[in-house]
């Protein structure tokens, strides 16, 4: 019995598949490189945005990389698209786990109260909780957001041909605030869960391996091993 579960800790789950780790990994590429070439012009006046600016050989410059990540993004989005559009029109498997559902503002309360210490038991989660729907939906809504002003100030001529001369301005404002809330959203919010936060100290490498341990799984998507378990034929942890 001990090295039967000895051995399904050490067991290994498929978590992300190779696209979906390399679409991660261009999106780092991509959304550091626009922070990096972003918030420089952004505050331009500042000693050191104008010093970072010089390092990377002018605004011209800083210009032209920011454009070139910013239509990297956007390909990206597109793909995206593409194959969830595929997968749920085709795919046996229907990506819907990132759908969200009344059960994720009962989860969210939850963990509050626990966090609180107004609760003994902490929610227990499927594939994705309610934290990885909050941030896989705001990149959604940023990406689309800055997308669609970026294209603008991008094409300012073609853009003014049917659309008022004032939606250049705006659009300016919204890029620079969105891509400033942006930047902070990744500090905080994610850099916090990905990295800091007690069940991923220091790093979750599952996005870059693709695979999770038995006991990961079980600690941290108790609802999805179950699942798996009983696909296997398996009996759960804690259920012999």
């Amino acid at each position: 019995m001990i090295m039967a579960e000895a051995a399904r800790e050490e067991s290994m789950f498929s978590r992300f598949a190779l696209s979906q780790r390399i679409e991660h990994s261009l999106l780092i590429v991509s959304f550091t490189m626009l922070c990096v070439t972003g918030l420089p012009q952004r505050f331009f006046d500042a000693a050191w945005a104008q010093r970072l600016i010089s390092s990377m050989g002018g605004l011209d410059t800083v210009r032209f990389l920011h454009h070139l990540f910013g239509i990297m993004l956007l390909f990206e989005a597109v793909y995206h698209i593409v194959v969830v559009v595929y997968e749920l029109l085709f795919a046996a498997s229907k990506p819907t786990a990132m759908f969200p559902r009344p059960r994720d503002v009962k989860d969210g309360l939850q963990q509050v109260a626990y966090l609180a210490g107004m609760n003994v038991e902490k929610p227990r989660f499927g594939r994705y909780d309610f934290r990885h729907k909050v941030e896989y939906w705001s990149l959604v809504w940023g990406t689309v957001l800055m997308g669609l002003t970026g294209l603008i100030l991008l094409f300012p001529i073609v853009a003014t041909t049917s659309l008022p001369g004032v939606i250049v301005t705006a659009c300016r404002v919204v890029h620079s605030y969105e891509g400033l809330l942006a930047f902070l959203a990744l500090v905080l919010w994610h850099f916090y869960n990905a990295h800091f936060a007690a069940e991923s100290f220091p790093i979750g490498i599952s996005i870059f391996t693709g695979k999770i341990s038995a006991r990961e799984m079980r600690e941290e998507h108790p609802l999805e091993y179950e699942r798996l378990m009983l696909e296997r034929g398996q009996a759960v942890a804690g259920d012999e």
